[in-house]
């Protein structure tokens, strides 16, 4: 069975030879401890970016080469591209001082060099006249190289994962804070709705444009949730945001596409919810408010689950054995008679041991073998 296979099975609640692993949002810097290829980081863009030709969608190719590459060395079932690294052609960040700039859609991001990374801090919509002169771009204008080029080396033999964003990351970070959106869904739901609507219509045009190229399955990326709970009402939620993640997910399902639902945090009030949209999985059932057996009993006969080997504790700091103990953690609360991928609570990020990476997909293969019958085959 081959990567492509093996991952689509479980997408579609079969039961494959071997529980799939992939992971997400693969940082680059383990790219390059693993190919020995120097991705672009934050600084280059800094240093770069006032330069004449200088292109961020050539600093996102490149790193979504390594990228790709990494992940095929480490034995991944999958590849994965995010929407956040697709940037309109010949788009450079507007920098308005030497760690701060601006993105294409009114986000504000600091750098911070002794990580190599960035952050958001606030946004340029401070009022619905700010919404007027902000010129979010056509979906039209995004390049698509990085999902293209991730296609052709996918080559069919692994499925492509794209996340596309929906209505509720880029509408808080381009006002400001959840606080300030949270405030004009009461105060001012006129312009509160203009600002969704006007994400909603990029992200859907961006969304059609990702299915035209090819894509196994879309990620809706955008977080709902923290360790105590929705972060914004469930009533909000249901008038303001859910209507629009269920147009993008109906969307995808003309295209017959199968959509995962990824969000952090405590999802239990919401659950029922977020199944009633039409998603087929979730991602990732976060380890520490969340259990992924009691997920699996309740919910595993109508999603599929990825995840939810800790990226928190276990994966930047744990030995060896604790990782192959987590991996068998995840493995025997959901992996039960298919519908399951093996991956990480929440992203590969910077600070994961990458030898702790391989010590995961090792321990996914040794230990996540099924038997005829949808079971594990205990080693």
């Amino acid at each position: 069975m081959d990567h492509k296979e093996r991952y689509m099975r479980a997408v579609h609640m079969e039961v494959p030879d071997m529980v799939p692993v992939d992971g997400t949002n693969l940082d680059p810097i383990h790219a390059k401890r693993i190919l020995g290829e120097s991705p672009m980081s934050i600084l280059h863009i800094q240093s770069q970016a006032d330069r004449p030709g200088f292109d961020m969608n050539y600093v996102a190719k490149h790193n979504q080469r390594l990228v790709n590459e990494a992940c095929i060395k480490l034995g991944f079932d999958a590849l994965m591209v995010n929407d956040w690294n697709m940037y309109p052609q010949d788009y450079r960040p507007k920098f308005i001082d030497n760690h701060t700039f601006i993105d294409h859609l009114g986000r504000v991001f600091k750098v911070k060099p002794d990580v190599k990374t960035t952050y958001w801090i606030d946004g340029v919509v401070k009022s619905p006249e700010d919404l007027d002169r902000l010129n979010i771009p056509d979906p039209e204008e995004i390049s698509l190289d990085i999902l293209e080029d991730t296609v052709a080396m996918a080559g069919g033999e692994y499925p492509v994962c794209c996340w596309c964003h929906s209505v509720v990351t880029g509408p808080f970070e381009m006002r400001g804070g959840i606080d300030k959106l949270v405030l004009d869904l009461y105060r001012r739901p006129d312009f509160a709705r203009r600002l969704i609507d006007s994400v909603f219509k990029f992200q859907l045009g961006l969304l059609r444009r990702i299915i035209d190229v090819g894509v196994d399955l879309i990620v809706e990326g955008d977080d709902l949730a923290d360790s105590k709970g929705p972060m914004f009402s469930p009533k909000l939620l249901r008038e303001y945001f859910f209507p629009y993640i269920k147009r993008m997910v109906e969307e995808c399902k003309s295209h017959n596409i199968p959509v995962m639902k990824h969000s952090d945090g405590n999802l239990y009030p919401i659950l029922e919810d977020l199944i009633s949209l039409g998603i087929d999985g979730l991602h990732p059932i976060e380890p520490s408010v969340m259990d992924l057996a009691k997920v699996k009993v309740t919910y595993g006969d109508r999603i599929f689950l990825r995840g939810n080997v800790d990226c928190a504790y276990i994966l930047p700091y744990g030995s060896e054995k604790q990782v192959r103990c987590d991996v068998r953690r995840c493995v025997d609360a959901a992996a039960e008679n298919g519908g399951f991928i093996l991956s990480d609570s929440n992203s590969l990020h910077s600070n994961v041991k990458t030898e702790n990476i391989v010590v995961m997909v090792d321990e996914a293969r040794r230990y996540g073998k099924y038997t005829t019958c949808g079971r594990i085959v205990k080693n």
